[in-house]
């Protein structure tokens, strides 16, 4: 670990012994909370010298943190930790990992760093994240094939809205409203990869596409029966009406694809389930 983290996982502890008890309560009360923790991770991030590493389960990957919103993203992997945990333990290292929705990379540089004669493929539409993950590949000396489209249920074109320029913003999605933002990207169907791109299908799937879960897995629903074993998908049950779909449609699709499902973890509405056969 670099003197930088070091210094910056110092500052974290000696936070969180003095923020705390009475001392938090009152600067609560006179509502410097906010502007003091916006400069707090601002000074952070001005000492991490713009990276960040992570070490989970012995597996140790470095991260681009060049704005203020990469930084805190990667304090705690924005409550999936326990998610990356599981998918590292239950990896094999000849899996072919499809990260659909890599963002800036965080799955697809782990699940790069523990495969050996395996592969990561990343489906990541939004260009300045997908430059990002193949700048985070870089860094670490791994390789993923980097696919800048977005998979769903037909092969065409779809409108993505941009919800801000901020680099590493998980927010970005299929366009459903009239977006003042958006971006035409490539569709295709996860069943069409193989074939279009001479590509291994998946036997692992971590599928994060703020709603369009359902079209992503209507697509992909051939490789689930024939080829995948493992499947980790965060559905978000508000966002996801928005594709005509359901939290209930998902876990039945799966079932129906020979997977046994369980909850592995929530955040605020959103739901991680696993499912595996």
């Amino acid at each position: 670990m670099s003197y930088r983290s070091q210094l910056a996982d110092q500052l974290k502890n000696v936070r969180s012994k003095l923020y705390s008890g009475w001392i938090r309560q009152a600067i609560r009360q006179t509502g410097l909370n906010r502007p003091m923790s916006h400069v707090y991770w601002r000074f952070l991030h001005f000492i991490s010298g713009n990276t960040v590493e992570h070490t989970i389960l012995n597996t140790s990957v470095e991260f681009y943190t060049t704005t203020l919103c990469e930084y805190q993203r990667f304090q705690d992997f924005v409550g999936e930790r326990a998610i990356l945990k599981d998918a590292l333990q239950s990896i094999q290292k000849d899996d072919v990992f499809y990260d659909i929705g890599a963002n800036i990379g965080t799955y697809t540089c782990f699940a790069a760093s523990v495969l050996d004669s395996g592969q990561v493929l990343s489906f990541e539409p939004v260009p300045s994240n997908a430059n990002r993950l193949r700048e985070n590949l870089e860094l670490n000396g791994l390789s993923a094939e980097v696919m800048q489209l977005a998979l769903s249920d037909t092969n065409g074109t779809v409108e993505i809205s941009i919800t801000d320029d901020i680099i590493g913003a998980g927010e970005h999605a299929i366009a459903t409203d009239n977006s003042e933002q958006t971006i035409e990207v490539e569709t295709l169907r996860g069943d069409s990869v193989s074939d279009r791109y001479e590509l291994p299908k998946p036997t692992v799937v971590k599928i994060d596409v703020e709603g369009a879960e359902l079209l992503v897995l209507q697509g992909l629903q051939t490789v689930l029966r024939e080829n995948c074993r493992l499947v980790y998908i965060e559905v978000h049950p508000e966002k996801i009406t928005d594709f005509a779909g359901s939290v209930a449609e998902v876990r039945s699709l799966l079932t129906q694809c020979g997977f046994d499902i369980s909850e592995i973890a929530q955040r605020d509405n959103q739901v991680f389930l696993r499912a595996v056969k």
